[in-house]
This record gives C-alpha cells, sequence and structure tokens, in this order.
C-alpha cells in the first residue's frame, strides 16, 4: 500500500480571487464517451473550497464510482415520467459485448485513473475486496485558487443492448454520478466534518443531497451543500453499433426511448474516505 502524503500550501505572494469569484461552476467531467467505446475524460476542478476567508486551495482530491447497490433510475424522455429500477440492476439495459450476450453487471473496472501530475503529484486508485477499482484519489496538490483544473481517467463504456422486441434495448444515454471531494483543510476529516455555513469548510462534497438516504455518519447531511450539484459522466449510445431495435420510437416502434441515471448510494459515500482522511472501508486497498 502506497502511503499518502500531503503538503501545506503557503499563500505568499499568491493572488487570491475575490469572494465573489470563488463561485464558479462546480465540479465537472468533461468528454461524453459513445457506447462501446474508451473514452478519457477528465474530472474538472473548478474552484477553491467554498465558504473559506479567503479562498484556500484543493490539496487533495477523492473521486468514487458508484458500485455498491447503486440507485439506477429510469426515465422516458418524452413524458418525463421516472421510475427507481435499482432492483433490477444494470444487466438489463447494457452488455460488455457487442453481442449483448455478456450482461453489465456492475461499473467497477470500467474506470481507471491516468497518471497526470499537472495538478496532484500523488495519484493511486481505489480497490475494493474483488480488487476492482472503484475510484482514485489524488493527493500533494497545487492547484492555484484563480485557476481550473482536471484530472483525466480512462473509462470503457458499455454496450446498449439490441434485444429486439424489448422496452429496456431503447436507452439512449447513461449517466454516471460520481461522488466527489474536494478537499482543502487535511485536518477537517469525515465523522468531524463541520455543517456548511458553520464557518471555513476546507471541503467541497459534490453528492446528490436531493436523494434521501444518501447522509451517512462520515458525511452526515448537514455537509453537502444544499443543491450541491453532480459530477456526471455521460455515455451517448453510438447508434451505428448499437443500432435501436425495431420496437423503440427512435426506429419508428412504440416503446419510448429511455435514458437511465446511476447515482451513488450511502455505502458509495462511505468510499470517499482514505488513509489520513476518514475511515477507508474494511477491505479496500489504495495501490
Amino acid at each position: 500500500m502506497k502511503k499518502l502524503k500531503f503538503i501545506a500550501m503557503g499563500f505568499g505572494g499568491m493572488a487570491l480571487m475575490a469572494a465573489g469569484d470563488a463561485a464558479f461552476a462546480h465540479a465537472s467531467i468533461v468528454g461524453a464517451i459513445t457506447s462501446g467505446a474508451t473514452g478519457f475524460p477528465r474530472v474538472g476542478l473548478n474552484h477553491a473550497c467554498n465558504g473559506t476567508t479567503p479562498p484556500t486551495p484543493i490539496v487533495a482530491q477523492s473521486v468514487v464510482i458508484p458500485t455498491i447497490n447503486p440507485i439506477i433510475l429510469k426515465k422516458e424522455t418524452v413524458s418525463g415520467a421516472t421510475t427507481d429500477v435499482s432492483g433490477g440492476g444494470l444487466s438489463p439495459y447494457f452488455s460488455t459485448n457487442l453481442a449483448g450476450t455478456t450482461p453489465l453487471n456492475s461499473l467497477q473496472n470500467l474506470g481507471q485513473l491516468i497518471q497526470s501530475k499537472d495538478v496532484f503529484s500523488n495519484q493511486i486508485e481505489q480497490r475494493n475486496a474483488s480488487n476492482s477499482v472503484i475510484g482514485w484519489v489524488s493527493t500533494k496538490g497545487n492547484l492555484a485558487v484563480n485557476l481550473h483544473g482536471e484530472v483525466p481517467f480512462r473509462f470503457a463504456a458499455p454496450h446498449f443492448r439490441f434485444a429486439a422486441g424489448n422496452a429496456n434495448s431503447c436507452v439512449s444515454k447513461l449517466t454516471v454520478q460520481f461522488a466527489v471531494a474536494d478537499i482543502c483543510n487535511i485536518n477537517q476529516k469525515p465523522g468531524s466534518l463541520p455543517a456548511v455555513g458553520s464557518g471555513n469548510n476546507g471541503f467541497n462534497l459534490w453528492i446528490d443531497n436531493t436523494t434521501a438516504g444518501l447522509d451517512t455518519t462520515q458525511f452526515p447531511a448537514s455537509t453537502i451543500v444544499n443543491g450541491a450539484g453532480t459530477t456526471n459522466l455521460t455515455i451517448n449510445r453510438d447508434t451505428n453499433i448499437n443500432p435501436y431495435p425495431a420496437n423503440c420510437a427512435a426506429a419508428g416502434g412504440s416503446d419510448p426511448t429511455i435514458e437511465i441515471t446511476v447515482k451513488p448510494s450511502a455505502d458509495d459515500v462511505d468510499q470517499l474516505a482514505f488513509p489520513g482522511w476518514g475511515t477507508p472501508a474494511s477491505g479496500n486497498t489504495f495501490q
């Protein structure tokens, strides 16, 4: 296991942005992928930690891909009707091969970190007890508060299933919401994080707080900004390699076009912790 190290950053000679400039767009993922392709998107770091005076730079970041009983939502694009289909998993909609004979059961191991020291000089992947990649941790950061940064990663997008007569084959887009923690003060640790707005918060938690039941002991609801944006990876259907079957509306049929969104569960959120910042999940390794 690699040892995680942090560095303190001084402010001497650094031009700090005005308070009004501290609220750029939140964390984001740059670069959509098409189904069945391997893409190289980036996690964007778009501003310093909220609520700090003066603004403080990000020195570490933890990213988690939803893999532990994730929340799965199905939305009809025309009517807007949304259904929770978490119980059925991802396999009815996606596969790992073009023929659609190997169902996709999990997003684990689809994302992998790409080494880049533009923002953080120390980077490691987080693996679960099955040794599958579920996210990564970047430390020893050096992101100026008035600049943006990016952390590149590799993601192998699944195929959208082609099963004639099956309404689940009418997916146009898959959205994966990552859980992300931008950290400016490593002395504020999970389990004792201050409530948002209670003072200088040395962290930003990019988690969907509109979904009930995502708060945990380490990351209670009070630590998540009300209405905080999510960090979304978009995977669009490539109709050249994954055409719609004839029953889908997009191919002239009657079954509605649908979109699938995968959100992190409370268990996924807890995986944001890592050695030196909270209590990592039992059995997980950082290497």
